[in-house]
């Protein structure tokens, strides 16, 4: 089995995730990174994305530690890597079970169409709510129809 380091998903309002993990791959603002158990040091900012993590899952038992990979759509935040833990700090971590996805598929639609209305003039918000609908929608792994 490979090494493992804790895992902390944190909101303003709760715990999302709180376990151990094989890897974690962020959307860091430079782009996507791994850490793994001792990593070096790092803290970093994490863009608009999916956080993907392969977890340990304790209740398998001491014998046999099965592993599930998580995904959250993460809006934005700050990773903090070290060699014996990651710690993700977000305002909004969803499951792909939280996201309703029909609602998210009528946002990415709106966000398209707002931000080709701007072609390129102070577009940032509707590049960012085009990748914040984008990142709900991959989650789910449902077809952007």
């Amino acid at each position: 089995m490979a090494a493992l380091t804790k895992l902390s998903i944190v909101t303003p309002s709760s715990v999302k995730f709180e376990g151990q993990a094989e890897i974690v791959v962020a959307p860091g603002s430079a782009g996507d990174f791994g850490a793994l158990a001792q990593h070096a040091p790092m803290l970093t900012t994490m863009r608009t994305g999916v956080l993907r993590a392969t977890v340990v899952d304790a209740a398998a038992g001491e014998d046999a530690k099965a592993t599930r990979r998580i995904e959250f759509a993460v809006d934005g935040g700050f990773v903090e890597v070290l060699p014996d833990k990651v710690i993700v700090l977000t305002d909004v971590a969803l499951k792909p079970e939280e996201i309703d996805l029909a609602a998210v598929r009528a946002e990415h639609k709106r966000a398209l169409d707002a931000l080709a209305q701007k072609r390129g003039a102070d577009d940032a918000r509707e590049r960012h709510e085009v990748a914040w609908s984008e990142a709900r929608i991959e989650v789910t792994h449902k077809p952007m129809a």
